[in-house]
């Protein structure tokens, strides 16, 4: 048997697997997604060659291609003063009332190439409004404020959900978090369900795609040698990038100075977990990032007191989010989350096909569970004044 016969034969046997969903047995969400969502029964077959978690991660990062989208921006002040950016998608004919809301990973905007593809299958697949968010300091805004997308703060969410609901009070929205959006999106979520939200009952159902569970797992995953190199050093490159960009306002370099940032040292960092020690933690309120990620972690957060569907896609091989970190016991007992978890795909990866420049299984599994929970919705609730 030659080489390539042999590889195939791996390839099958030990590769293309249906995806793990860790539910509670009889909730809601498990019956949702086994009965309504083709991915739960379906193989998933990543691309051939590059099928390992570091491979998918870097062909979803750079091979991904970039489709032309067209976007009405909508600037919305904050409360404290800041500015953040929501980018709209497909809103003058929708036939779907359905409005998503995607929130990007770290220094993520409305035009990295994984969003372009989650707007594009969205709205041609359920032709409804897609909104990204585009947070402080990122897309072409100025930093208004001293204060930064920080995982731990769920504030700018809160005031953008609310907006939509004031702006389309008949419109389900359904949320979506990539990466950092998704702790955002999930930290928010137990919030809500705490009551420490004026949000109550605004959103029909969310998704987290590739989210760390655990930040002080994930920083020990990205200082790992390897990741060091593939990852870490460019994801802190990206935010000193960031960083640069507002250092040429006089206003924001007098706010670092009094929240006691040292540029310098974040300017010079090595690792994400150094510039989030010396820029991101002071200027979220944080004594150091031993405080930040306590407070941003998710595995030690009420998540079983979520009190709306929200499913979670994760891949067993994440470098950013470990298989360990995964708190699977925990989930198995929540009421309201179901874990779905690939043996591989990456970090926001999990391409698919022999040239994976399109949309692979994170987009397809946000269409067919965003399309369940509306349809759901929709059976009780049919109202000819939808649309209005």
């Amino acid at each position: 048997m030659s080489a390539a016969s042999l590889y195939i034969v791996f390839y099958l046997t030990f590769v293309v697997r249906k995806p793990k969903i860790i539910a509670k047995p009889g909730s809601f969400i498990y019956r949702l997604i086994k009965q309504r969502c083709p991915f739960a029964t379906e193989l998933y077959w990543p691309t051939i060659w590059c099928y390992g978690g570091r491979a998918q991660t870097v062909v979803g990062g750079v091979l991904k291609s970039h489709p032309v989208v067209t976007y009405e921006r909508e600037i919305l002040g904050t409360r404290d003063g800041g500015e953040i950016a929501l980018d709209w998608c497909n809103t003058k004919n929708p036939t779907n009332p359905l409005t998503v809301l995607i929130l990007p990973g770290l220094t993520g905007t409305s035009q990295l190439g994984y969003v372009l593809h989650f707007v594009l299958h969205v709205t041609q697949k359920l032709n409804c409004a897609v909104v990204v968010l585009n947070n402080r300091g990122l897309g072409g805004l100025r930093l208004k404020t001293p204060r930064v997308c920080c995982a731990a703060d769920t504030e700018d969410l809160e005031y953008v959900i609310s907006h939509l609901k004031n702006k389309q009070p008949r419109r389900p929205v359904m949320v979506a978090g990539i990466s950092l959006g998704g702790i955002i999106l999930t930290n928010f979520l137990c919030k809500m369900a705490e009551g420490k939200s004026d949000i109550t009952d605004e959103i029909l159902g969310a998704a987290i795609i590739s989210t760390p569970w655990d930040l002080f797992k994930t920083s020990n995953s990205l200082e790992q040698p390897l990741n060091r190199l593939l990852f870490n050093r460019h994801l802190t490159k990206l935010l000193q990038n960031v960083l640069k960009e507002h250092l040429s306002s006089t206003k924001f370099q007098e706010m670092t100075l009094k929240l006691n940032c040292d540029i310098n040292s974040g300017l010079n960092s090595s690792t994400v977990r150094e510039f989030d020690d010396k820029i991101i933690a002071p200027m979220s309120g944080f004594k150091d990032c031993n405080e930040y990620y306590a407070a941003a972690t998710l595995h030690t957060k009420p998540l079983c007191k979520i009190n709306i569907p929200l499913l979670c896609l994760n891949a067993a091989d994440d470098p950013f989010a470990p298989e360990e970190s995964i708190p699977f016991e925990l989930l198995s007992r929540c009421p309201n989350i179901a874990m779905v978890l690939t043996k591989h795909g990456g970090h926001v990866g999990f391409t698919e096909g022999l040239f994976p420049r399109g949309a692979g299984l994170m987009e397809k599994v946000i269409v067919q569970y965003s399309q369940a929970l509306f349809e759901h919705w929709s059976q009780g609730r049919h109202d000819s004044s939808l649309m209005n």
